[in-house]
């Protein structure tokens, strides 16, 4: 999603070795009490009533996708969007439910589109091939990565406009302003919805200074999530506890760590939740903070 959301600094639950179930599940379950109960104390509608996309807001068809990403060499130019940017739009839903919110400026998201942020299964983008860079920062960074800028592909943005997109949220299908970029070179043209950082995915507060997993979802099918985390290469995730309430989903992982010292890297794990019933409107929590977990992959 893709979306540029802050990612959270998480902690996993550790299992102590000795400790029994029973006491591991009662110390969720008054873990995750205490989450819902912060959720509907406020913040819970504050949530409800923002824009909170389940996709990835820069939009384009596979055929543009494919031919954006599979040569790591091709940048995108851009001069500075010469069309007027409205500080504020309209999100619409089918119920009739509107929203105002600020609008990022295009050159902003020309930027967003041209250095798209990295995400597991496609390939980064050669950063010397980068655009919005200066030559300079070109020159450092081909020293830094030993790749030579006269490989790199330009494919121009040649038209900037204000349109309306059909973007999946938390609360069904909504109509958001987006900006609209045709690329000479590429075979149809990429979207970024407009919407301002400041007003996607607002993070109402939680419990305060705990710290929970590094984690987002995904929503897969038959009522089933995926939740990303970021675990050390040597503990082991046992599993995930898992709470559903009507307005809620709330999450924990099970991690075994290791016993001995580890030296291996960090790594990104999917874990399906199967849920009883489709998540809906409802957010994940985190149940150590109250927390939501961002939508899209790590």
């Amino acid at each position: 999603m893709i979306r540029y959301f802050v990612i959270l600094a998480l902690l996993a639950v550790a299992v102590p070795n000795g400790r029994n179930e029973a006491g591991l599940s009662a110390s969720f379950a008054g873990r995750a009490e205490q989450a819902l109960m912060t959720w509907r104390g406020g913040p819970g509608a504050i949530w409800q009533s923002g824009f909170n996309p389940r996709q990835d807001l820069t939009i384009m068809s596979p055929e543009v996708a494919a031919a954006r990403f599979g040569n790591p060499d091709l940048g995108l130019v851009y001069d500075k969007p010469d069309v007027p940017s409205p500080a504020t739009g309209t999100i619409r839903w089918a119920d009739g439910h509107t929203l105002e919110v600020p609008l990022m400026p295009a050159d902003i998201a020309a930027y967003r589109v041209a250095n798209p942020r990295a995400i597991p299964g496609r390939p980064s983008v050669n950063p010397v091939c980068q655009g919005g860079i200066t030559e300079e920062q070109r020159q450092r960074l081909s020293e830094e990565t030993g790749n030579d800028p006269s490989k790199c592909e330009q494919a121009k943005v040649t038209r900037v406009t204000l349109e309306k997109v059909t973007v999946s949220t938390h609360r069904g299908p909504a109509e958001a302003p987006a900006w609209r970029f045709d690329v000479d070179g590429l075979p149809g043209p990429i979207r970024q919805v407009a919407v301002a950082d400041a007003a996607v995915d607002l993070m109402p507060p939680g419990l305060g200074p705990t710290t929970p997993f590094d984690g987002s979802f995904e929503e897969a099918k038959n009522n089933t999530l995926t939740i990303h985390l970021i675990s050390l290469g040597c503990d082991r995730l046992l599993g995930m506890n898992v709470r559903e309430e009507p307005d809620a989903v709330v999450v924990e992982p099970r991690i075994l760590p290791s016993d001995a010292k580890c030296d291996m890297p960090a790594t990104i794990i999917q874990q399906p939740v199967k849920l009883s019933s489709p998540l809906g409107n409802r957010p994940v929590l985190d149940a150590r903070t109250g927390l939501r977990l961002f939508y899209g992959p790590l």
